[in-house]
């Protein structure tokens, strides 16, 4: 009912010492099956003993039948580099499936570790071209043939075309922590140069971003503060789905056993704003999501309080409704396609104990600063930035977390961005805010430039615009803005 093909790579914690685990020395087993309201949920479990890396274990959750409910992969303290493409299915894929699944790992590892350096070099025409001074360029059959010694010359090939196919050929390494020290955040900005200019290259580089599609959004109200939004991903369900259904009313059995307990806050309050996400029969996938992991930590941290007895056990009631609500959150996530292509991407945040500490930091640095602009930020979104910042890197699937915490971040700048921004283009349309407004959005982005870099340097490659829009921003700070319409 398992299948799985291709390999695994596991850097070991302590040696640094990369190790390939094949596909087929998994065998999947039956290790638990649950009768609930729609059927049993049964667990598969592949266990693996290895000399160096010590137990290696990969689960997988079937709720109802023939539905992928959740999915793990545990390979204790060490870093899952590249993951085994396992799921739930009859027939494991066919030599051509595997093969192509093969060239699609090595793609998407490269691209994990090299970019195009127009996202984030210096340009400059009289000495050359590209300024490779974080190394490079770097040729990707080299570095592929470098770092997979064992992989065929035909797999090889077949991924470089697609990583040239665009017609680029020369790679610059992606951002890291470490590329900004904190020496970085004492450098001057490099002053000088025409301010329009300028700005007209961050409008340019705003407009060609995509309209976000899922939560969460963040928007100015007519009191001049940022507040959070309705998410794009706002959609209406069927009356007939029995699985949402079972799922609202199991929530609202947790939320009525919780309401008249004392010693529990924390944890009513993550039911709560877990109860946010629902609206009549709309929901938002991605905000469901997001609040779904948050409830999912508190959850963990209960657990723990109670073993210490730091805090008395939940009344048996609550407990109940606490986890079948838990239980059907993630079998709902992973029954829609938005759902999965969220639990897919967050592997992509599964970072060292040094990015995620650099991460924390950043986050940090930028809750004190929404604390600091009450001028700026209302309080929903203020403790929306609280809440993610504070659960980077915790629970059961900490690439979750990391996850909500890099996407809140990449929708705040947004918005700031694009209304600071706007008003200072040549030809723009009168502002929509004033002039107070636009000042404390302009003084934001100037203060919080290099946070965007050491985010940048945590997220995926789709937020590489961060780091050209940061280096935009830091020059603007050796110059004096001129006055906007609305002053």
């Amino acid at each position: 009912m398992v299948y799985a093909s291709g390999k695994a790579l596991i850097k070991h914690e302590k040696t640094g010492q990369v190790y390939e685990i094949e596909s087929d020395l998994l065998d999947f087993e039956v290790v638990g099956t649950d009768e609930r309201n729609m059927g049993p949920e049964t667990t598969y479990s592949a266990v693996l003993h290895h000399p160096e890396l010590g137990q290696l274990v990969w689960s997988i959750w079937e709720y109802p039948v023939g539905a992928e409910n959740d999915r793990e992969t545990d390979v204790g303290p060490h870093e899952l580099l590249e993951d085994i493409n396992f799921g739930l299915g009859y027939d494991a894929p066919d030599d051509e499936e595997e093969l192509q699944s093969r060239i699609d790992s090595l793609v998407e590892w490269f691209h994990e570790r090299y970019e195009d350096p127009a996202q984030r070099l210096p340009y400059i025409s009289k000495e050359g071209g590209y300024q490779w001074i974080y190394g490079g360029p770097y040729d990707a059959r080299e570095v592929l043939a470098d770092n997979f010694p064992k992989e065929s010359e035909e797999i090889i090939e077949a991924a470089v075309e697609e990583i040239e196919s665009d017609g680029l050929t020369d790679w610059a390494p992606v951002s890291k922590p470490e590329d900004y020290g904190e020496d970085y955040y004492e450098e001057e900005p490099e002053s000088g140069g025409d301010l329009q200019e300028i700005v007209t290259e961050l409008g340019s580089l705003l407009s060609d971003l995509p309209t976000p599609q899922a939560a969460p959004a963040f928007r100015f109200g007519d009191d001049g503060l940022i507040h959070l939004s309705s998410p794009p991903d706002l959609q209406s369900i069927s009356s007939e789905d029995e699985l949402f259904e079972e799922l609202t009313i199991t929530k609202n059995s947790l939320l009525q056993t919780l309401a008249g307990t004392n010693a529990h806050t924390i944890l009513l309050q993550a039911v709560e704003h877990y109860n946010q996400a629902f609206f009549d029969r709309q929901v938002s996938i991605s905000r469901l999501y997001a609040r779904g992991i948050m409830l999912e930590n508190t959850a963990s941290v209960i657990e723990r309080n109670i073993a210490s007895d730091s805090l008395p056990a939940l009344p048996p009631e609550v407990e109940r409704n606490l986890y079948s609500t838990l239980e059907l959150h993630r079998t709902y996530i992973m029954s829609q396609d938005e759902g999965k292509e969220l639990v897919d991407a967050a592997s992509a945040y599964r970072y060292s104990p040094q990015q995620t500490e650099a991460l924390r930091n950043a986050g940090r640095q930028l809750t004190n600063s929404v604390a600091n602009n009450p001028n700026l930020f209302g309080n929903d979104a203020r403790e929306y930035i609280e809440s993610v910042v504070q659960e980077i890197g915790k629970g059961n699937h900490p690439e979750r977390s990391n996850q909500l915490a890099v996407a809140a971040f990449a929708s705040l700048f947004t918005v700031i961005a694009n209304q600071a921004i706007i008003t200072s283009v040549p030809g723009a349309a009168a502002a929509t805010l004033g002039a107070d407004t636009i000042n404390a959005a302009w003084s934001f982005l100037l203060h919080n430039a290099p946070l965007l870099q050491v985010i940048a340097a945590s997220a995926v490659s789709d937020l590489s615009w961060m780091t050209s829009f940061s280096y935009l921003v830091n020059r603007l700070k050796g110059i004096k803005r001129p006055s906007n319409k609305a002053e």
